[in-house]
């Protein structure tokens, strides 16, 4: 293709040919377009975190719920657990827990002390804090109920009657096994541990070893025909409490491989727990069935036998941070509410609506009225108390 000439002969003379001018934006064109830019931009990314907060939000919510039904599932499977293998004899129950390991109370010193045999102790919150539930059963997962003793009986004074428990039974005992020894509710009962597997023998016998739970002349009263053994195997005895980090934990009672007795310390179980609390269903009227409920720690054998059932509400926390909205208003405004019922008898709840709630304390917590709260509930029946007739 030729090239055009720079210049073009014309009437007048040569002419300068200009060449033909480029498409283009002006400065204005430019600022209006970047100001467009940017409008559409903030309005993507406030649709993104608007989206992002709602998905956190909901995703918390969903970790806070899964947390919850979880922490009430446990305290339920243990609770229903609560008495076995001693709540079946009623005279067992009330009665507390002595022991001697290496010449010494093994409680003495370790947190929570010493048990009593009593399926379930609520320790109550002061102020609304979280309680603890202490749940006692047999370890055992074959089979155990009290087993009687049988004349002549046992007697630390009388050579021959001092190492071995006449029984009327030894199904499920079994070397190692810690035994306890009951007289009735009011008086202690004593802890020793079965030295042998009692075979063909009606006996279980109890070798004198001051270095393990047989201490020499121990238990150091005689049980005679009529009273009972209860086969506890290792204890089943765990403590479930709120944490100071916000979890439901456990402390449970561990017995080593050589006998030596512990507790395991504080082991977390769930987070973002933020309170715990039960009270004792109890059958005042023995007609069968719970007519009130309370968290007053029974302190009889017969107030023992009324509790027929456990009621837990555990509350969980989301672990997003909530701002607050345009109209400076907050996610939570007050404590949580735990409806019991229209015709519930707790002395702490308070009408709402057309029921009854309790108020659920975390105003305690730091920035609490940034998080939600969700609230999980349940009535555990102590079956082993209500099949023990």
């Amino acid at each position: 293709m030729p090239r055009q000439p720079l210049f073009a002969k014309g009437a007048t003379g040569l002419a300068r040919i200009r060449p033909s001018a480029h498409a283009g934006f002006t400065l204005i064109e430019l600022m209006i377009g970047l100001a467009i830019g940017l409008l559409a931009t903030l309005a993507i990314t406030q649709t993104l975190l608007v989206s992002e907060g709602q998905k956190r939000t909901a995703t918390a919510g969903s970790n806070a719920q899964v947390g919850g039904v979880l922490a009430l599932s446990t305290l339920r499977q243990s609770i229903q657990m609560a008495g076995y293998g001693f709540s079946s004899s009623p005279d067992s129950i009330g009665c507390q827990v002595q022991a001697r390991f290496n010449g010494a109370d093994p409680w003495a010193a370790a947190t929570p002390v010493a048990p009593q045999m009593v399926p379930v102790v609520i320790t109550n919150g002061a102020s609304g804090a979280p309680d603890s539930i202490r749940v006692l059963s047999s370890s055992k997962n074959s089979f155990s109920v009290p087993i009687r003793i049988i004349a002549p009986g046992y007697n630390p004074a009388l050579a021959g009657f001092e190492t071995a428990f006449p029984i009327a039974s030894v199904r499920s005992v079994a070397q190692g096994d810690l035994m306890v020894a009951v007289t009735d509710s009011t008086t202690t009962c004593q802890v020793f541990q079965a030295s042998a597997d009692p075979g063909a023998l009606s006996q279980v016998d109890r070798a004198d070893d001051s270095a393990k739970w047989n201490l020499a002349g121990y238990p150091d009263r005689a049980y005679n025909d009529g009273q009972f053994l209860i086969n506890m195997g290792a204890f089943n005895d765990v403590v479930y409490s709120v944490g100071v980090r916000n979890t439901l934990q456990s402390n449970t009672f561990v017995l080593a491989a050589d006998s030596t007795p512990s507790y395991s310390g504080p082991v977390n179980l769930f987070s973002n727990i933020v309170n715990l609390q039960a009270y004792y269903g109890k059958d005042t009227d023995a007609n069968g069935s719970v007519d009130t409920w309370d968290n007053v720690t029974p302190t009889t054998n017969a107030g023992w036998l009324q509790v027929l059932a456990i009621r837990v509400a555990v509350v969980s926390q989301s672990n997003q941070f909530e701002k607050t909205d345009s109209n400076n208003k907050n996610v939570t405004e007050t404590n949580p509410l735990w409806d019991v019922g229209a015709d519930s008898l707790i002395t702490e709840a308070v009408a709402c609506g057309t029921s009854k709630c309790v108020p659920l304390k975390v105003d305690h917590l730091t920035d609490w009225k940034q998080y939600r709260y969700k609230v999980f509930d349940t009535i555990v029946p102590l079956r082993n108390m209500i099949w023990r007739s």
